[in-house]
């Protein structure tokens, strides 16, 4: 979240930032992922939309985004899941109403030196 942070505030006079929390990934009920308590949360599987928005908000207090960034939850049909191929965690900027860069599948392929390189290319002489 810290590199993403950095990005909002750099770029947020010309662009705007729109975080979706979507499906819980690793729910505790489900397919959870033993690791390090303090990065662990307790978030069950959504069964409702206000599970998933209770989780997008528990995402808030546990990190701080810059106020410039809007934080939303895709509906419990995974509509922007879906639709963007998101796939836990992807960026997607889109000019016009347009797909103009759409990054690789996270964890893996989830590059935002890559983000950065294309904001600074379209947006760092304006």
């Amino acid at each position: 979240m810290p590199a993403f942070s950095k990005l909002v505030e750099e770029f947020s006079s010309v662009a705007d930032f729109l975080l979706v929390y979507i499906d819980e990934a690793h729910p505790s009920d489900g397919w959870a992922v033993p690791g390090d308590s303090s990065l662990f949360f307790e978030i069950k599987k959504h069964r409702s939309q206000e599970d998933r928005c209770a989780a997008a908000h528990q995402l808030l207090e546990r990190f701080s985004l810059p106020p410039q960034c809007r934080v939303v939850a895709d509906r419990m049909d995974n509509n922007a899941n879906v639709a963007y191929g998101v796939a836990f965690e992807r960026v997607c900027i889109v000019q016009r109403q347009k797909i103009a860069y759409l990054g690789g599948k996270g964890p893996f392929f989830y590059n935002l030196q890559e983000v950065r390189r294309w904001l600074e290319k379209n947006f760092s002489q304006r």
